[in-house]
C-alpha cells in the first residue's frame, strides 16, 4: 500500500506556523468517525460511545417523521423538468445511490495491550509495527465510481492506515488497496476486486442552484447506521473556505452530516453525486451548516489519482523558507529544482514574486499555485544588499517513490 505524503511540506509552508483562530462560533469538524485519534478527542465517536447512544435512539428513530427540510419525500414528482432529467423521490434516489455508497475502516497494526478513557468511551492501543494484530482505528464512507471497483473517499479517513477495509451495502467486506491519496485536497481514491459493483452517477456541481434538494449518505457514527439517508437543501454554492490551512471550494448543506460522513454522497434530485461530505461547523448554538467537496473540483483530481496515483502538474519552487517581517527567507533549496537552477541560495530574502510584495508564505504559494508546472516565476531577491530578479522555471511536485 501506498501512502502520498503531504506535497506542500516538500516546499514552501515547513517553516509558517499555523495561526489558527478561535472562534467562538466555528469549530471545523473533520466528519471522519474515529476511534483512536487524540487529534479528534472531542469529535470522535468510538465503539464504546457509539452503542451507550445508540440504545436510547432506537426508541427514538421509530417516533421521527419520514422527511425534512419541508420535503415530503414521497410525492416529489418524478417528471422531467426543465433539463430534461427525471426528478426522483427521496427513496427513488436512495434506492438509486445506495448500493454505490460503502463504509470504509481504516486498521492499524497494534499490541494487545489497550486501555479504555472513560472520558471520550474509547479503547487506545499502542502501536506495533511488527503485530501482525489490525484494530479499527477510525471509520468513514465511500462512493464507487466505476463497476470494476475504484472508490473515492476522504484523505483523512484513511490517513494513517495499515490495512483498509471496505464495507459494501450487502455488508460483505474487502481489503482495498490504496491507489492515490492527495492530502491538500483531501481526496483519496482505492480499489477494491468485487463482482456485481454498481457504480454512482456523478453529476454537474456546476449547475446547482440555492435551495435545490440536496440528500446526504453515509455512515454516521460507524457501520451500526451504515447507509443512513439525511435530506436537506443545497444551502449555498462556491463557498471558497480555509480548514486547516488549505483552501476549498465547497457546497454548504443542511442535510445532516456528522462523523462517520466523511467521504460519502452529497447527492441531487436527479441522483447524481454532486458533492464528497467533508467537513461541518460543530459548537453549541449551531445545526444543519455541512460542507461537502464539490464534484467539479474533486472530479479531476480523482482522475489524476486513478491514472498517476498522484495529482500532477502542481508546481514546485523548490526551496524551504520562513515569513520574516521584510519578506521570506531561504533556509534551504532543493537538489535539482528550479530554484537551485535559477542560482537562489540559501540567505536569500525574497521581497516579491511576480512583482507582488510577498511577506508570507501563503502569499507566496497563492502566486505559485495559479501557474503549473514549466511555468516561470520571477522572484525580486536581496542577497548581500543588492537587489536580484531571478526567473524560477517551476518544477513539478511528484510525492517521493515508497512512501
Amino acid at each position: 500500500m501506498k501512502k502520498y505524503p503531504h506535497t506542500e511540506t516538500t516546499d514552501l509552508i515547513i517553516y509558517e506556523a499555523k495561526q489558527k483562530k478561535h472562534r467562538k462560533h466555528r469549530v471545523w469538524v473533520p466528519c471522519l468517525c474515529s476511534a483512536l485519534a487524540a487529534s479528534v478527542l472531542t469529535l470522535g465517536v468510538g465503539a464504546a460511545a457509539v452503542k451507550s447512544y445508540i440504545q436510547p435512539l432506537q426508541t427514538q428513530v421509530q417516533k421521527m417523521s419520514n422527511g425534512s427540510a419541508g420535503y415530503n419525500i414521497t410525492t416529489l414528482a418524478n417528471t422531467a423538468d426543465a433539463s430534461g432529467k427525471t426528478v426522483l423521490t427521496v427513496p427513488e434516489i436512495a434506492n438509486k445511490v445506495g448500493p454505490s455508497c460503502v463504509g470504509v475502516i481504516n486498521k492499524a497494526k497494534v499490541t494487545a495491550q489497550r486501555y479504555y478513557d472513560p472520558f471520550s468511551g474509547r479503547y487506545y492501543y499502542t502501536a506495533d509495527p511488527n503485530s501482525d494484530e489490525m484494530v479499527e482505528q477510525g471509520s468513514g464512507s465511500g462512493i464507487i465510481i466505476s463497476e470494476d471497483g475504484y472508490i473515492v473517499t476522504n484523505q483523512h479517513v484513511i490517513d494513517g492506515a495499515n490495512e483498509i477495509s471496505v464495507v459494501l451495502n450487502t455488508g460483505d467486506e474487502y481489503t482495498a488497496t490504496l491507489v492515490g491519496a492527495d492530502e491538500k485536497s483531501d481526496l483519496a481514491v482505492l480499489k477494491i476486486d468485487a463482482p456485481n459493483l454498481v457504480a454512482a452517477e456523478l453529476g454537474d456541481s456546476e449547475a446547482l442552484q440555492v435551495g435545490e434538494l440536496a440528500v446526504a449518505i453515509g455512515n454516521p457514527l460507524g457501520q451500526e447506521f451504515a447507509g443512513t439517508v439525511t435530506v436537506g437543501v443545497i444551502s449555498a454554492v462556491n463557498r471558497t473556505m480555509t480548514v486547516d490551512n488549505k483552501k476549498y471550494n465547497l457546497i454548504q448543506t443542511d442535510a445532516a452530516i456528522n462523523p462517520g460522513n466523511s467521504g460519502g454522497a452529497l447527492v441531487n434530485q436527479y441522483g447524481e453525486v454532486i458533492g464528497i461530505n467533508s467537513v461541518k461547523i460543530s459548537t453549541t448554538g449551531v445545526e444543519g451548516i455541512g460542507f461537502a467537496i464539490s464534484m467539479s473540483e474533486a472530479k479531476p483530481i480523482i482522475d489524476d489519482l486513478m491514472n498517476n496515483g498522484y495529482v500532477s502538474g502542481r508546481p514546485l519552487v523548490g526551496i524551504m523558507a520562513k515569513s520574516t517581517s521584510s519578506g521570506l527567507l531561504v533556509d534551504s533549496v532543493t537538489e535539482g529544482s528550479g530554484a537551485q537552477a535559477a542560482g537562489i541560495q540559501p540567505g536569500d530574502l525574497i521581497v516579491k514574486a511576480d512583482g507582488k510584495v510577498v511577506k508570507s508564505v501563503d502569499e507566496m504559494n497563492e502566486i505559485r499555485d495559479e501557474k503549473k508546472a514549466g511555468d516561470t516565476m520571477e522572484l525580486t531577491v536581496i542577497r548581500n544588499g543588492e537587489m536580484l530578479t531571478v526567473n524560477v522555471v517551476l518544477g513539478e511536485d511528484v510525492p517521493a517513490s515508497g512512501n
